[in-house]
């Protein structure tokens, strides 16, 4: 089957590269953590890679000097940070650092890809490094991603949900209240509509399997079934999903924009800065970001639930820490302070405060710190609010590539006047031959 191939695949590029790496990894422990007996001479030499830009990479390159100069400096460990694009960027990376033996040590993982790399052997449990009491303060919902049959393989690090923006500006332009934005399917169609008097397209969205695992859930369904072995975005909660949107499309103001996520994405950010969209669903991750350019910019935004049909409930997102394999003896230990670190309770706070990511740990809700924040700012607390209602995304092997069907599917429903039953029927059938 066709999971069971990819799986092997990987662990062959894992058995090779244990061979052609072998010296290479003697090289790596001499360089940065010499051994004589049972006495290890000089500092432990670790690399650190992460993903995006701007407020997010800024938060890793402080946590990683943070603790160089506090851990690091007490346990003699130095950390190097090294960034390596998107998730997808930093994932393909990483296969092909790990066959030719110059992996990092610890890395950012997106979530949906851990049972992927763990399956393959390219990185390892981190269970015994991980005090019990400790794991159970992250939020449960964060905690599903974290776990391959059983196993702990990450920790949640800059997680995150999708959540809806709006423009407060339009909003008080349209005549529609700017602190409250819609609860539900039918008032995001009802404020969209009437969004049409400040001059703007009312709903923006782009066809992103993140958001509609978003809103599938919030309609009963879910893209695939329990154990991720077959596509469920077919079912009668997945039509009415897409004749949904594609109606709001003709009555009801939204703006679909076609095409991939990446490009779309940065057409629709355009009209959103310039105030031709009011309303759009993204990351908490760009809160930090999108508030900025609202400043600079000349309007105010708002966040809220992604609004329900029939339930609140939204997929987490974002990544884990992890380390790789072939990590042991003074490295290994070295890795797991770093990563302790990293999701520590008072790092976990300033991340959120940073980056507008989720504070992951239940026990900082009470921290004056974040009391202060969401008092002043209580876009930051809708993220959290949403939190009760979180929970994992599918890890299954051939998970992101259905996704590409499901999403390209659905841009063919919202550009063409196609059945949107059989063009869902036909994504799924090819989905299950991928998921199997």
């Amino acid at each position: 089957m066709k999971k069971r191939v990819i799986v092997n695949r990987l662990l062959t590029l894992a058995a090779v590269a244990a061979l052609s790496a072998a010296t290479a990894g003697c090289a790596k422990t001499a360089a940065g953590a010499p051994q004589s007996g049972e006495e290890a001479q000089g500092p432990v030499q670790l690399t650190y890679w992460y993903s995006w830009k701007d407020k997010i990479a800024e938060n890793n390159t402080e946590r990683i000097q943070e603790f160089n100069d506090t851990v690091g400096k007490e346990k003699g460990i130095v950390v190097t940070a090294e960034y390596q694009g998107t998730y997808e960027e930093l994932h393909s990376k990483l296969k092909s650092a790990f066959v030719a033996g110059e992996e990092p040590d610890v890395c950012v993982m997106e979530i949906a890809s851990i049972q992927t790399f763990a399956e393959g052997g390219i990185i390892q449990p981190i269970g015994e490094f991980m005090d019990q009491e400790d794991v159970a303060d992250f939020y449960p919902g964060l905690m599903e991603n974290c776990y391959v049959n059983g196993t702990l393989y990450g920790i949640p690090y800059l997680r995150s949900t999708p959540v809806l923006y709006y423009n407060k500006t339009l909003f008080e332009k349209a005549g529609l209240d700017p602190e409250q934005g819609p609860a539900d399917w039918k008032e995001l169609a009802d404020m969209s509509k009437k969004l049409e008097t400040a001059g703007a397209a009312g709903y923006g969205f782009i066809s992103d399997v993140w958001h509609y695992e978003a809103l599938i859930r919030c309609n009963g369904g879910d893209t695939v079934n329990g154990d991720w072995t077959q596509a469920t975005f077919n079912s009668p909660q997945g039509v009415e999903l897409a004749e949904y949107l594609e109606k709001g499309i003709g009555d009801s103001n939204f703006k679909y924009y076609s095409g991939a996520a990446t490009a779309a994405g940065d057409v629709l950010s355009t009209d959103v800065v310039n105030q031709k969209t009011a309303m759009w669903i993204a990351s908490t991750a760009g809160l930090t970001n999108n508030m900025q350019l609202a400043s600079d910019n000349g309007y105010e935004i708002g966040t809220a639930f992604i609004p329900k049909n029939t339930q609140n409930k939204v997929p987490t997102g974002g990544c884990n820490l992890v380390m790789t394999s072939r990590l042991e003896g003074r490295e290994r230990e070295a890795a797991a302070e770093l990563i302790k670190f990293m999701t520590s309770k008072d790092s976990a706070v300033k991340n959120h405060i940073k980056t507008g990511y989720l504070p992951t740990r239940q026990s900082i809700s009470t921290d004056e710190r974040l009391l202060a924040l969401y008092k002043e700012t209580p876009q930051y607390q809708v993220a959290l609010d949403q939190l009760k209602y979180g929970s994992g995304r599918p890890m299954a092997q051939g998970y992101m590539e259905s996704a590409k069907v499901y999403t390209e599917a659905m841009d063919k429903i919202m550009s063409s006047d196609a059945d949107i039953q059989a063009v869902l029927d036909q994504a799924a059938e090819d989905c299950n031959v991928l998921l199997k």
